[in-house]
């Protein structure tokens, strides 16, 4: 008797779920995946900030002036110190083979994690694309909502693309003979974002549910 009466129960249940709340749903589980991933690669972009502050430090640390031996002070110190330890630097340039080394070291370092950085954010724009895809497929529907998800992640993949893009430039300009204006630049530039509007992104944002 109860399995009876808890047919036209069930029956009810699956009424009320209609075509429309189902679309609804699956373009909110698609909303949310898609922003999850635009989570992700801001994560991506600061540890990508990182490692470029890390090589411009230690490039400028690298290519530092010689030391002034001329400079009156410094001219004292070195004649009253002047032990064959002080006379070997002077002669390498005021600089030590190991800690040149060591600055080659990480500035090759720094170049791994940005480049690893630019293949991270590459297979993330690729992942944003196939859902922006998936939504846009759920748009075909008269929903307002999903509708407006579509268009919102449209704009903000498009951003990110561009944003992606001078990354890569930044990146691909690296190397040694990269100057301190330049690298003043591109870490002013990656800091700076300027294709990302701040006001899509919080947009974007209150439409996850």
């Amino acid at each position: 008797m109860s399995q009876v009466g808890s047919a036209p129960a069930m029956a009810n249940e699956e009424a009320t779920t209609s075509p429309q709340a189902s679309v609804e749903d699956k373009a909110n589980r698609v909303f949310l995946d898609f922003m999850t991933k635009v989570a992700q690669y801001d994560e991506l972009v600061d540890a990508g900030k990182r490692a470029l502050m890390m090589f411009h430090q230690e490039l400028e640390h690298f290519r530092r002036p010689k030391l002034l031996t001329e400079s009156g002070a410094i001219s004292e110190i070195v004649k009253s110190n002047l032990s064959d330890r002080m006379r070997s630097y002077l002669e390498a340039g005021c600089t030590h083979h190991n800690e040149n080394i060591q600055n080659m070291n990480k500035l090759h370092s720094c170049q791994e994690k940005l480049n690893d950085h630019i293949s991270k954010a590459k297979l993330l724009l690729e992942e944003l694309h196939i859902l922006e895809e998936d939504d846009e497929q759920q748009s075909g529907d008269l929903l307002d909502k999903a509708v407006s998800c579509a268009s919102v992640m449209v704009l903000v993949h498009n951003m990110l693309k561009l944003d992606y893009t001078m990354q890569e430039k930044i990146v691909k300009a690296l190397c040694i003979k990269t100057t301190s204006s330049e690298l003043e630049g591109y870490c002013q530039m990656w800091d700076l974002r300027p294709y990302i509007d701040d006001n899509v992104i919080q947009l974007a944002w209150q439409f996850v549910s």
